[in-house]
């Protein structure tokens, strides 16, 4: 078949149009057809296509490429001849620019400096050096810590049975080894009260000295850690203000007591 023209003038009379898909007769302006529910195309030349026109080998009305019927003739689309364009026409891609700030995976890591090997040196081994004549300090001294070098830990956990009981405060109470039965109602330990059993005269002498002895050091080791979870206290520093202050109390009172008993005892051996 000779090849058609790149464009055919294409006049329609006829008040009706066939659907490119089952070839049935139509109004011209409906919307789809009455058979199979395609919608209705006029196509001209001038129509664009990605895949291209195609026309009709009976009429030369332009169809697209993929219409089964002619919708100006009705005839089955079977000797085609292609219109335009001469080869199908993929869209242009738009070209892609790269910004760091959506792909932050693929920004290069910046450059490390060289590592010196004496900055890892600390601790004895450090001072040593430092001290020993030969030169001046190797490396920089250690950071401490900021959460060690904090006095608060990062809940106040006082008050509650399980609680952490921060390392500030697991030393040695004085006031609870002098004076445990009176500290311990007022610091959030009660059960030392019950010492207070002690000096009731129905136990032996020795045996109230050896009881008293070792609740007293007892309480001196874990006096603080019992009053901590005993009762809420504001701060760590609130807790080591207050037992400094029971500990000033109990050794003045332990120290007037002393005083009394030497001058009792001094009076009863003139007497």
């Amino acid at each position: 078949m000779p090849d058609q023209p790149d464009k055919i003038d294409q006049t329609i009379d006829s008040d009706n149009i066939y659907c490119t898909h089952c070839g049935t007769e139509n109004a011209r302006g409906g919307y789809s057809c009455t058979r199979c529910g395609e919608r209705m195309l006029v196509v001209t030349t001038d129509t664009p296509s990605p895949m291209g026109l195609v026309s009709c080998a009976r009429c030369g009305g332009a169809n697209f490429n993929r219409a089964v019927h002619c919708w100006v003739c009705g005839t089955e689309m079977n000797d085609t001849v292609r219109i335009s364009p001469a080869t199908p026409v993929e869209p242009a891609r738009k070209a892609r620019t790269y910004e760091p700030e959506l792909n932050p995976i693929s920004v290069p890591a910046p450059a490390r400096e060289p590592k010196d090997d004496r900055a890892d040196l600390r601790g004895p081994a450090a001072d040593s050096i430092s001290g020993s004549g030969f030169g001046t300090s190797v490396g920089p001294a250690p950071v401490a810590n900021d959460a060690a070098m904090s006095e608060e830990p990062e809940t106040n956990t006082s008050g509650m049975k399980r609680g952490e009981v921060p390392r500030d405060i697991k030393r040695w109470n004085w006031a609870a080894f002098l004076m445990a039965p009176i500290w311990g109602i007022f610091s959030g330990v009660p059960i030392a009260a019950l010492m207070f059993a002690v000096y009731l005269p129905v136990f032996p002498s020795t045996l109230r000295f050896m009881t008293l002895m070792g609740a007293s050091l007892f309480l001196g080791f874990r006096g603080n850690e019992l009053a901590w979870r005993g009762k809420k206290w504001r701060s760590v520093k609130h807790f080591k203000s207050v037992q400094q202050r029971w500990v000033v109390w109990s050794i003045g009172l332990n120290l007037a007591g002393l005083v009394l008993l030497i001058f009792l005892t001094r009076q009863a051996a003139e007497g």
